[in-house]
């Protein structure tokens, strides 16, 4: 069915509708409480005074439509179908700022605050989200140094059997080894939870009445303490706070356009507290800040993150009183979305828009000063192209053996990870760097040829024998437009006592390397760029090495999978201890069924396992 004739025979229902163009890729997904009235104004003139919609509109060569029952469940699907086709003219949310959570098992004994990236439904609390691991670990450094609280992990908080150091300087009271009561600890949980909550002023005043009462009975030493753990928390109550009339949980949203870009602010704000901001910015794509915004809120809380009491916008949203029932379906409580006009919470949306243009400026300045980088970088080296696209190598492996490659791509002066690769070496089994390097070179490069996906410079880790590697790789697939430099790491000179030499870098046909000031922002970029290529090598390096080393006589023994394992040594230590358990052990400490404990216990009497050592396995 043509375009014309689907336009004529437009479902009413609520959906979601999916344009595409000649290629029959989807360039644009939305959704529609009716279907029919929805998709008839994009092709009618002027419709909707939207500035993209002819200009999407001139690109649409086929729709097509998925029905559903409530105009909810729409905005679900639209949300997952622009996940799953990145289309061209949406607005497509790729938030790596994983927002981490403090979690508190409030339902479980002797908890602890832990740091978490997921948000579930098993009653527990949860604080935060925070935007950054900094921002987590001076909240748990505080929380840590003012309450006496448990700071081990389960792990060892089961298997300890005397208190720890932090017992000993009175940062813990010794939950794990029966030293303090359920109930003075539950005490110690909710002083976290104010604090956690922003309250600091109804703990400072809960800890002088717990100071007098200990001072009454002449406890002088425990008075003393709790006099010091409030002075702890008065410092820091001073703490930047956004004063409001009520203390509930909020997202700010704000906004700044500049050109074709758009800068999206969020300020979370916790008990009155700004606890955190996050930054995002997208092209507009010729769409209006309200069709921005409308997109970006449905993706942003699609993902699982804290859901606040109040949603503070700068803009009208078509979809708000939609975003409010699927907010509050979600949280379980009522939630608002607020376009505020004027008061205080005008005066939140006016900060985050300041935010927000803050944000670019800072992104003009950096994007500016980097092409300067990036021009000098050109002309120091004799660069034939200015590095805008830059792909860096380095090898990894320990005397052969687990030998991986990895590949860097900087965009711009940023890390791309989306163009990141990372290579098991195939052809080399013993200790060749050159020939690993040439393995890595020749099958990144010989694809990239056939695509013509080709980087302006490319790097290698290393001296004048990894450049020739290069070198060759680059001959033997006719490279010729490509710039190619090795960067060596600096060493000193003659004996240890000798001069030190800064980093050098190779060029092909150039006797002398060429030596950069240490500090010049030049050479720091390239260090950065070598040093992400190192870390990317090591990280898969590891990966293969630990799941080799990591290998347990339990692995060959069928229906035996990771969690069984870990119970196994959880309750029986090692692998001796399992080999020694009895048939019934198995089954009553280890709570495994009849079936499998019969397996194992076979598995390690037969002759042939009785006799191999394990005392080298591990699990």
């Amino acid at each position: 069915m043509n375009l014309k004739n689907k336009l004529k025979n437009l479902p009413t229902s609520p959906g979601v509708y999916l344009m595409k163009d000649v290629k029959h890729k989807v360039i644009y997904v939305g959704k529609a409480k009716h279907l029919k009235n929805r998709v008839k104004s994009y092709f009618q003139k002027k419709a909707d005074n939207r500035l993209y919609t002819e200009y999407l509109v001139r690109r649409v060569a086929d729709i097509d439509f998925v029905l559903t029952e409530t105009e909810k469940e729409a905005l679900i699907l639209e949300n997952n179908l622009i996940k799953q086709f990145k289309p061209k003219f949406n607005i497509n949310l790729r938030d790596d700022k994983t927002f981490i959570s403090i979690k508190l098992e409030v339902n479980k004994k002797f908890p602890y605050p832990k740091v978490v990236r997921q948000i579930d439904d098993d009653g527990a609390m949860y604080f935060g989200p925070y935007a950054s691991a900094r921002a987590v670990r001076e909240t748990l450094r505080y929380i840590h140094d003012t309450i006496p609280i448990r700071k081990c992990p389960d792990n060892v908080f089961k298997t300890r059997v005397k208190p720890c150091l932090y017992y000993q300087i009175h940062k813990c009271l010794g939950p794990c080894c029966g030293l303090v009561d359920e109930i003075t600890y539950e005490g110690l949980l909710d002083q976290v939870i104010l604090i956690l909550k922003g309250k600091q002023e109804d703990l400072i005043g809960i800890l002088k009445q717990q100071m007098r009462e200990e001072s009454k009975a002449l406890r002088y030493e425990k008075a003393a303490k709790i006099r010091d753990r409030i002075r702890a928390i008065e410092e820091t109550v001073e703490k930047q706070r956004i004063h409001s009339m009520t203390f509930v949980d909020r997202d700010v949203f704000g906004y700044y356009i500049a050109r074709d870009e758009v800068y999206l602010e969020v300020m979370f704000i916790r008990s009155g507290n700004m606890e955190d901001v996050a930054s995002y910015h997208f092209p507009t794509n010729h769409t209006t800040i309200e069709e921005v915004f409308r997109s970006f809120l449905n993706q942003f809380y699609s993902q699982t993150r804290f859901i606040p009491s109040e949603v503070i916008i700068p803009v009208e949203s078509a979809d708000a009183r939609l975003l409010e029932e699927w907010l509050t379906e979600k949280k379980g409580k009522r939630v608002e979305v607020i376009h505020p006009q004027r008061g205080d919470k005008m005066r939140l949306i006016e900060m985050a828009q300041k935010n927000a243009e803050n944000a670019y400026q800072v992104s003009r300045t950096h994007d500016e000063n980097f092409t300067r980088t990036l021009k000098t970088l050109k002309e120091s080296l004799m660069l034939r192209h200015v590095p805008e696209r830059i792909e860096c190598f380095d090898i990894s492996n320990i005397f052969g053996k687990q030998a991986v490659g990895s590949m860097v791509t900087f965009e711009l002066g940023k890390p791309d990870k989306s163009k990141y690769k990372r290579f098991k070496i195939k052809t080399v089994g013993q200790i060749d760097d050159y020939a690993m390097m040439y393995e890595v070179l020749t099958r990144r490069y010989k694809r990239a040829v056939e695509e013509g996906d080709l980087p302006n410079l490319l790097m290698v880790d290393g001296g004048k024998g990894q450049l020739g590697v290069a070198l060759k790789v680059f001959e033997d697939l006719a490279i010729g437009n490509v710039d190619l430099i090795a960067l060596a790491k600096g060493r000193n000179q003659g004996d240890t006592l000798g001069e030190k030499i800064g980093e050098q870098i190779f060029k092909p046909h150039m006797s002398d390397p060429i030596v950069l000031a240490s500090s010049s922002p030049e050479l720091l970029f390239l260090d950065k760029v070598r040093d992400e290529a190192h870390r990317f090598a090591v990280t898969y390096h590891r990966k293969l090495r630990d799941k080799e080393y990591y290998r347990s006589p339990l692995d060959e023994i069928s229906g035996i999978g990771i969690a069984r394992k870990r119970k196994l040594m959880r309750c029986f230590g090692s692998i001796e201890g399992i080999r020694n358990a009895t048939l019934e052990q198995l089954m009553e400490i280890g709570k495994i069924p009849s079936r499998q404990a019969n397996e194992i216990f076979h598995y390690f009497h037969r002759p042939e396992t009785v006799t191999t050592q394990t005392s080298n396995c591990h699990v």
